[in-house]
């Protein structure tokens, strides 16, 4: 008999992060290092920016980051970026 160790699936392959920042149009791939997904989102001093994650195709928002209704029914992602120095 064939013996074979099993592995569950251990976390998401793909995250794209989004938002006004980009025009919502999904342009930033995270990268997947040791400890999870990282990347550099330029963004726009002294505004709100409102932004997701697309997580293997489905949309997140973090629930331990700031979330503010945009109005028109979706939820985001808030960061208010500070103004220049």
């Amino acid at each position: 008999m064939l013996s074979r160790r099993v592995r569950p699936h251990t976390g998401p392959n793909d995250v794209i992060v989004t938002g006004t920042f980009d025009q919502w149009s999904s342009s930033i791939h995270l990268v997947k290092g040791d400890t999870g997904f990282h990347g550099t989102v330029k963004l726009p001093w002294g505004e709100k920016v409102a932004y997701k994650f697309i997580v293997d195709g489905y949309w997140f928002c973090r629930d331990d980051r700031p979330m503010e209704d945009d109005g028109s029914g979706h939820v985001n992602n808030i960061l208010y970026v500070p103004q220049k120095p």
